[in-house]
């Protein structure tokens, strides 16, 4: 088996691309490295694998991909592997077309794990594109009829890059995948807007879309009251449920924010008429006669007096435009949102 796999490695690319000396010492590095790995100490399942060419110049490479996976599944997965041409002779086509159309069927490929005796199947296909490499794989459950992952890589800069790019996909491809979950949002009242990761996704009650396991943001708000929010955690393969009361969602009273920039606008106005009776009551008194000019200056004080009066109207309507934006400030400016982790 080593010195099997040690040839196919050494030979990957060898036919197709002709690359240089150097990239093919890297290619017996990464080769050896295979093969050091630990083996694991007991077989697991029994899967089978098969890349095919897109053309018939790529057959040795397809091969050679082939014999890597298998290489790095037998040693990393602790799979049993079933033979490449035992496979290819249940498949049942002569031509690689018509074996390429069985590998795309998941009916077929059915009927050719029974025989072979495997759950799984990966399957693939590859191909040249001047120096760029396309290689797909699928990881095919046979016995459930579906698909368990994919994978896609368009490769170029050489040897090296290709291995690393097939142990990748070989570790992805075998990586368990979560299953998508769900969240479910109901409120009272109903009708209340409902985003989820700042995607906005409609109005209570509402079932999201499936969601990828792990934490998401989820916002909820309605008229008139303070939204609500959290960062949730969604499991494999499960439905959140969340049920908000009216304490999830306490309504932001509008009174505040109008006595307070009412009073605002009631303290800039009482300032300015202030200012304007304060400048015209500092003005020098005039009149034709002493008695004329008594009469303005008496009007000047009354003048000062409406200012003072003024500014005094004007400090109580700031004073109580603050007291509002301070004590009612959730409600004029609203609340800091914060996603903090569901209890």
């Amino acid at each position: 088996m080593q010195g099997r796999v040690l040839v196919s490695v050494e030979q990957l690319f060898g036919g197709v691309l002709r690359m240089k000396r150097g990239a093919i010492a890297g290619l017996l590095l990464v080769g050896t490295f295979l093969l050091a790995a630990p083996t694991p100490a007991r077989a697991g399942e029994k899967i089978a694998v098969l890349v095919l060419a897109t053309a018939e110049k790529d057959a040795e490479l397809a091969d050679n991909l082939t014999e890597v996976i298998i290489a790095y599944a037998a040693r990393h997965g602790g799979f049993e592997m079933a033979g490449k041409e035992e496979f290819r002779a249940r498949l049942g086509v002569e031509s690689e077309r018509r074996a390429q159309a069985c590998l795309d069927d998941i009916s077929c490929l059915g009927r050719t794990g029974v025989s072979l005796g495997v759950r799984r199947i990966v399957a693939g296909s590859v191909g040249t594109r001047g120096k760029q490499v396309l290689f797909n794989l699928n990881l095919n459950n046979v016995q459930d009829g579906k698909v368990e992952n994919r994978v896609f890589r368009l490769v170029e800069g050489g040897v090296e890059n290709l291995i690393k790019a097939v142990q990748e996909a070989s570790s992805e491809l075998f990586r368990p995948r979560a299953e998508p979950g769900k969240i479910s949002v109901a409120s009272d009242p109903e009708g209340a807007r409902v985003a989820i990761d700042n995607a906005y996704l409609g109005i209570t009650p509402l079932i999201s879309p499936t969601l990828v396991a792990g934490k998401h943001n989820v916002r909820v708000e309605a008229t008139d009251r303070f939204p609500w929010t959290s960062r949730v955690d969604v499991r494999p393969g499960e439905e959140l449920q969340i049920k908000l009361t009216p304490d999830n969602l306490p309504r932001r009273r509008r009174w505040p924010a109008n006595t307070a920039y009412v009073s605002t606008g009631l303290a800039a106005i009482a300032l300015a008429a202030g200012t304007f009776l304060g400048v015209i009551s500092q003005l020098q008194p005039s009149g034709d006669s002493r008695q004329a000019a008594m009469q303005d200056l008496e009007q000047k004080r009354d003048f000062a007096r409406a200012a003072n009066i003024s500014f005094i109207v004007s400090g109580t309507m700031a004073a109580v435009a603050l007291f509002h934006f301070i004590r009612y400030q959730d409600d004029i400016f609203g609340r800091t949102e914060r996603y903090e982790d569901a209890p």
